[in-house]
Order: C-alpha cells, then sequence, then structure tokens
C-alpha cells in the first residue's frame, strides 16, 4: 500500500483538529439508481483544511486511480456519477485537498445490481492434525459451506509441529496442481511463521521477528534467515539470529499470490472452553452467519478509547471502512464493551493502550481483558478490528486478538492502525480473505501511514487476517431440498423455496467433475422448479440453486446469494432431438422467422445456445406459435417446447 510518512518535517501536509481519525476520513456511502442509470456518493464534512473534494474512480482490481472524474468545492458533500451501467460496480476515492496538498480520503466500492460470481476459485484448508478427528462434522460442514458458496475445497491435515517450511512447500505444491488456488484457510495452530526485525507498536522491547502468516501468502518472495541479529525483546518469542529459522524481512519481499486468513485458538487458558471446542463454537457460528440464521443488525460502533487526540488517528480504520456497509447515518461512537454486550453490530472498532492481553478504555474507561472475554463479557460484532500496543503480535498465551475471535458472535479480528486496512469491497458481495490481500499487498493504490521513526508498518509482515478468509458480509437463506429427474435427458429441478424475506428468484448453476459452474437461467427463476434440456454432453452432472435478493447498502445495490443447495443426475447422451410429440418445426434452416406447430396447445418456448445457456423465453397457450431469430447471431440453437403431453427439442439453424 502507499505510505504517507506523517513526521515532522512533513507535517504542514496535514492539520490535525482534536479528533484526528475524523480529520483524515471521507466516510463515503452511495445511493445507485437504475434509471436512468447513477451512482450518488455522499460523504460527512470534517474539520480538516482543504478547499477541494477530487473525486477518482476505477475498475475493481485495476491498478492505478488515474485522472480525476470530478471536483468539489468543500460544503459539498455529494457527488453524481452519470457514468455508469446497471449491472457494474466501480471503486472511488474521494481526496479532500487545497492544491496539491492533502488532508482526508476515502474509498468506496458501488455498483447498480451487479452479480456476484459463479466461480470463486480453490481455496486450500489446512487443519491442524490434532482435531481433525474431533471436528469431523463441523469440517465436513465447512467443506459443504465452501463448495455450495462457489469454491472448489481442498482439505489437509497439517502435523503442529512441521516447521513452517514445510507448511510452505505443500501450499506451493497445491499451488501447481489446483486450477485456480487463491486462498488458503489455516485452521488451528498450523506453524507460525516469524520474520523482520520490527516493532510496529513502537515499543522497542518488543522488536525483533513478529507471527508472519504473509509467508505463506507470497510464493516468489526471497526469504532469507541470514542478516538479522537481535535479541532486545523481552519475549524471546521475537528474538531473531541468522539460521534460527526465522526470516529476515520486515516487508513482504513481494506481491502476495494467495489470500491468507488463520482461525487459532491455542493457547487461551482465560477460557474454560478446549481448543478444540473453542474451534468448534468457531466453525458452528460461522456457518450459522453463512445460511442466515444469525443476522447482526447493519450498525457499526468505534471506540477511540483515549487515544482520541493522537495524531495517527487509528479509528480512521473504523470510521472509513464503515460508511460503505451501514451509512453513515448508521455509525456510532460509543463505548465499545458496552455496546458490543447490548446488542449486535455488523463492524466495530476499538483502539487504546494495550498488552499482550487487554486494551486499555474500552470498558467504560477501563481496560478489557483477555480474561472478561473468556468469563464475562459476550462480544456481538461479527467483524471488529483492535489496536493496541503488543497484542497485534498474536501468537501469546491469551492473546486478546484471538480471546477476541473466540467470543461472542465474532467472526473476524485485524490489527488496525498500524497500517491502515481496506475492506470497502466486501460491501459490493466480496469476500474477507480478498479485502486482506488488498490490505497486506504491496505496492496497492491504498493509502496508509507510516511513522516514518524507523520501524516498519505498511506492507509488514506482522499484518494478519484472523477469520474464515471466505466470509462474506451479507447471505441469503438457501433453498433445500433440491430434486432432479431424467426425463428423456431432460433435467427437471425442484426445490423446496428459501424461507427468507422477499426472495427476488433463484439462480441455477451446472458443471461436471471437471468443469466449474455455467449458470444455465439467463433472468431470474421465479418459481421453485427449472427445466434444463441442454445437457451438452453424456455423463454425471451437478446442479446447484441459490436464492437471490437484491441488496441494498451503503455502497449502492448487488444480487446476493445465498449457499446453494446441489444434486447430481446421471445424463445417458445429453442433447437430443427427442421425438416429436406432434410437434413440427419450420423452415429450418432460417433466416429469421420460424415456426412452431402442434395439434396440442404449446405452452413455453426455450431457446438455449449449444453451450447450454437460456438466451430466450417465450409462453403460449396456443397451437401454433412464431419465433424470430432476426436478431440472433448466425449458428445453431436447442429449442425446446413443452406442451402438456411433455417436451420436444430440435436444433434450428439460423443462416
Amino acid at each position: 500500500m502507499k505510505l504517507l510518512n506523517l513526521i515532522l518535517i512533513f507535517c504542514p501536509l496535514f492539520i490535525y483538529g482534536q479528533d484526528a481519525a475524523k480529520d483524515f476520513c471521507i466516510p463515503i456511502d452511495a445511493v445507485a439508481s437504475e434509471s436512468p442509470a447513477s451512482i450518488t456518493l455522499n460523504w460527512t464534512e470534517n474539520t480538516a483544511t482543504g478547499t477541494t473534494y477530487n473525486i477518482f474512480r476505477k475498475d475493481v482490481g485495476s491498478s492505478g486511480w488515474g485522472s480525476t472524474i470530478g471536483s468539489v468545492a468543500t460544503g459539498n458533500t455529494t457527488f453524481v456519477d452519470n457514468n455508469v451501467e446497471v449491472g457494474d460496480t466501480y471503486e472511488y476515492l474521494v481526496q479532500k485537498v487545497s492544491g496539491s496538498t492533502l488532508y482526508s480520503w476515502g474509498y468506496i466500492n458501488a455498483g447498480i445490481q451487479r452479480d456476484l460470481t459463479a466461480n470463486r476459485g480453490d481455496i486450500l484448508v489446512l487443519v491442524d492434525e490434532t482435531f481433525e478427528t474431533g471436528l469431523s462434522s463441523e469440517l465436513d460442514q465447512l467443506m459443504d459451506d465452501l463448495y455450495n458458496d462457489s469454491w472448489m475445497p481442498k482439505l489437509i491435515a497439517i502435523n503442529p509441529a512441521d516447521s513452517p517450511q514445510d507448511v510452505k512447500a505443500i501450499i506451493q505444491a497445491e499451488y501447481t496442481a489446483l486450477n485456480d488456488l487463491n486462498t488458503v484457510f489455516l485452521l488451528g495452530h498450523i506453524p507460525v511463521p516469524y520474520s523482520g526485525n520490527l516493532y510496529p507498536d513502537a515499543h522497542t522491547d518488543h522488536e525483533g521477528a513478529w507471527p508472519a502468516d504473509t509467508y505463506y501468502g507470497d510464493l516468489d518472495g526471497n526469504w532469507t534467515d541470514v542478516s538479522v541479529d537481535n535479541t532486545v525483546a523481552n519475549d524471546v518469542r521475537n528474538d531473531n539470529i541468522p539460521g534460527d529459522g526465522k526470516f529476515d524481512q520486515s516487508q513482504t519481499p513481494s506481491s502476495l499470490e494467495l489470500e491468507v486468513c488463520r482461525v487459532d485458538f491455542h493457547d487461551l487458558p482465560v477460557y474454560t472452553a478446549t481448543e478444540e471446542d473453542l474451534l468448534r463454537d468457531y466453525l458452528n457460528r460461522a456457518h450459522d452467519f453463512k445460511v442466515g440464521a444469525y443476522v447482526p443488525l447493519e450498525q457499526a460502533v468505534y471506540d477511540q478509547g483515549s487515544f482520541t487526540g493522537m495524531t495517527e488517528g487509528f479509528a480512521q480504520n473504523g470510521i472509513r471502512n464503515f460508511a460503505p456497509f451501514v451509512f453513515n447515518s448508521n455509525i456510532f461512537e460509543a463505548d465499545y464493551a458496552t455496546s458490543l454486550t447490548t446488542e449486535s453490530y455488523l463492524w466495530s472498532y476499538g483502539c487504546g493502550p494495550g498488552s499482550y492481553t487487554s486494551a486499555g478504555s474500552l470498558d467504560n474507561g477501563t481496560s478489557l481483558t483477555s480474561a472478561e472475554l473468556g468469563s464475562s463479557i459476550s462480544l456481538q460484532a461479527s467483524f471488529t478490528m483492535l489496536f493496541g500496543s503488543y497484542f497485534g503480535d498474536w501468537d501469546k498465551t491469551n492473546n486478546f486478538m484471538r480471546a477476541a475471535l473466540a467470543s461472542g458472535n465474532t467472526l473476524s479480528v485485524s490489527w488496525a492502525g498500524r497500517p491502515n486496512w481496506h475492506y470497502h469491497t466486501m460491501a459490493q458481495g466480496d469476500h474477507l480473505g480478498s479485502a486482506a490481500k488488498m490490505s497486506m499487498d504491496v505496492n496497492t493504490d491504498y493509502l496508509s501511514l507510516s511513522l516514518g521513526v524507523g520501524f516498519v508498518t505498511g506492507e509488514g509482515v506482522h499484518m494478519a487476517q484472523l477469520g474464515d478468509p471466505s466470509l462474506r458480509a451479507y447471505y441469503v437463506e438457501p433453498p433445500s431440498v433440491l430434486t432432479v429427474s431424467n426425463v428423456n435427458n431432460v433435467a427437471e429441478l425442484s426445490w423446496t423455496a428459501s424461507t427468507d424475506v422477499s426472495v427476488d428468484g433463484y439462480n441455477i448453476y451446472r458443471r461436471t467433475a471437471s468443469s466449474l459452474w455455467t449458470q444455465v437461467n439467463t433472468s431470474l427463476e421465479t418459481s421453485t422448479t427449472f427445466s434444463d434440456a441442454t445437457i451438452p454432453s453424456g455423463g454425471d452432472f451437478e446442479y446447484m440453486v441459490k436464492a437471490v435478493k437484491l441488496k441494498t447498502n451503503g455502497s449502492g445495490t448487488f444480487n446476493n446469494e445465498s449457499l446453494g443447495t446441489t444434486i447430481s443426475a446421471l445424463f445417458s447422451v445429453g442433447i437430443v432431438d427427442l421425438a416429436d410429440i406432434d410437434l413440427s418445426f419450420f423452415p429450418n434452416p432460417t433466416k429469421d422467422i420460424f415456426t412452431i406447430k402442434s395439434k396440442v396447445a404449446i405452452q413455453e418456448v426455450l431457446i438455449y445456445s449449444m453451450a447450454g445457456q437460456l438466451i430466450s423465453k417465450r409462453t403460449n397457450a396456443s397451437n401454433q406459435i412464431q419465433i424470430d431469430l432476426s436478431d440472433f447471431d448466425k449458428g445453431t440453437y436447442l429449442v425446446v417446447a413443452k406442451t402438456d403431453q411433455g417436451l420436444s427439442s430440435k436444433r434450428i439453424s439460423k443462416i
């Protein structure tokens, strides 16, 4: 990520008010309109100096912000982008400047009815073999959930006594073998890499090697163990000397190939539950979240503790990230512990003077401790960020971050403040691991702060995301009881409807064991049945049905999907010309219009590409129907006619 040096010589670049967290932030939310298509960005004014808001836009996943797409004078807090299309999503940067001096900035990924991806790629789940048997049911559920959310999961048990180098060799081998490995989920006490000569919490007694899961995500960087020789830290874990198995690098050597996230409850005796039970509880509540059994209130809270006046404005991580999810109107500054034990929140942020096992001022002005989390305080925020001294070094007995991850309904935790984290893409349906990689990665387009006093913050190897990387911020309750019947090589699907409120319809996907998912419906199916007459070849085909519900939030709209429900069926030959059921198709070939004629009423006509994609659907109530192909490309199409006697299909050539 790009770093802004915050050292004395450069202080004139910024104007710091009493609350630097708010002065650094432009918290942006958006409203999407379909006709005419537009995205309206809204933000709140802060007290930082500046004369102009500059607005930039880029495609999600692309590099570089390019030139501004517009500017407005300070005092204005709205910008309308009319150069947008329904179905697309865009990433925006808004900067508050005076001349060339930057004072505040904010990000948002906004869109209009964006569709989620049908294929998320391969995900490698590395589980501590200690728990493979005891957690077999929960692991089966996890793998099912991943598969039903369009991942291709693979589970490998890891010996916790292995070295990080051994684990990385396994990851590298899978990266080569799998088609699209992009995510690694470390579950349990998978060997912890240590690297660097850094102290990002600014405590010289904490200088040395820190836990460095980024090592697992960087497959081609040069990680060495020859130069750092430092034993000044109070904890021997941080000692780093040549040849000790801890790496030299304080910053990730090259761009990350993989998203890496961890759920690890090793050595948390403040909880009476065993490590296995803590893992089980986490997996179960993550499952409940994914199937819509638990839905937090769409609001966010942040607590700066005693850090309100600090120049770095750590809580900017909360304020800036929250608005795209919950709108500015649903962001609250309040006591952390009180808020999160009173009602649920989608997001939270808390910072204060820290120790390995506590964060100061987050519990009505006193420290919130790991011991309290393990006994009397149950946090009700699904996604949280924390910051304070020492506990960013998470591989420690009763570590505060890991204790928070084990608490209540918490699903993710990061140490956000040195550097900044960027989660805004999740508000348009992206997953946690992707946002984590975007935050951790080298040379990205997102600003952070560096104190400039000799220790690494941005792109540091210490950056870690705790939580299931596949998590999305929003889910829909899935359909159930999917059945399929092979009727003359036509797949007749039926399912039980989702119990979610106001589901818009369903998407139907198909794949073979060696292929990706292909969507076979061209518009949302609003009933609970579907006919697929376009099986492209004989064999075993799997179908998945997902409920779809338009999600409106602080980032516009997108078509949110549930986890799928799946079933397989064997088809002997694939696309065939079924025996006519008193139907005739003419002329064939045709340049434009062809006719279907029957002795009985034709109820429906479906036209498919030869790849199996439904491209047209006509309802009918007569014995004859004319179909106009003049707007179709030249080629062969499969036409399926439904009558009360059954189905008949015919290949029609458009010339």
